[in-house]
């Protein structure tokens, strides 16, 4: 085991203190560089495993954070802030759960603010969530919410074809598609709106 502890009790200016620094450059065109590597095999029945542990203990007001990650982009190609790659090959009848990132409420006794955040600062995201895949559910809201999602001045929109279910089975739903709006029981179109008609009270 190797550790190192450092105390600090600085009122002075303002700095950064490392207890350890690792500086990195490479200027190779042709290279793989980690600055630092991490890995672990575990075979443990009991217990939890953790190849990284980040803990923060918050006393004062000052921005904190138990993992903070800084990318400035200069050349094409990917940038991640942070990256993960999952796989799994478990083929067993026993329950699994794998995630890809976990994040939960675990302690203390008033609410925190947000799950997650994504805000702008000096620039702003294009889009800022977005789901590359294909699955049952893009996303599942299982909780206890007063409101599931909260648009506020944002628009929702689906392509044409798409529908709006207004049952848990998906079988009643509402769809805009070839100038009418749709109203379906199943595949049965039971009730339409042409959006080239008059104007006149439904």
């Amino acid at each position: 085991m190797l550790l190192f502890e450092r105390g600090d009790d600085n009122n002075g200016r303002a700095m950064t203190h490392e207890v350890l620094s690792l500086i990195h450059q490479e200027k190779g065109k042709h290279s793989y560089p980690w600055t630092l590597y991490a890995s672990l095999e575990t075979h443990h029945e009991t217990g939890d495993a953790c190849v990284v542990c980040s803990r923060l203990h918050k006393h004062g007001p000052g921005w904190s954070s138990g993992l903070h990650s800084e990318v400035f982009n200069h050349s094409r190609g990917v940038a991640l802030g942070a990256n993960i790659e999952m796989s799994n090959d478990y083929t067993g009848s026993e329950e699994i759960t794998a995630i890809g990132l976990n994040i939960q409420a675990v302690g203390g006794s008033v609410p925190m603010q947000h799950g997650i955040q994504i805000h702008d600062g000096a620039n702003h995201f294009q889009t800022a969530i977005h789901l590359k895949g294909k699955g049952t559910t893009g996303v599942d809201l299982p909780g206890n919410f007063q409101v599931g999602v909260n648009l506020r001045n944002n628009n929702l929109r689906l392509n044409e074809g798409a529908c709006v279910e207004l049952d848990g089975k998906g079988k009643i739903r509402l769809r805009y598609k070839n100038d009418r709006i749709e109203f379906l029981n199943g595949d049965r179109c039971f009730a339409h709106l042409d959006v080239n008609g008059p104007d006149h009270a439904i």
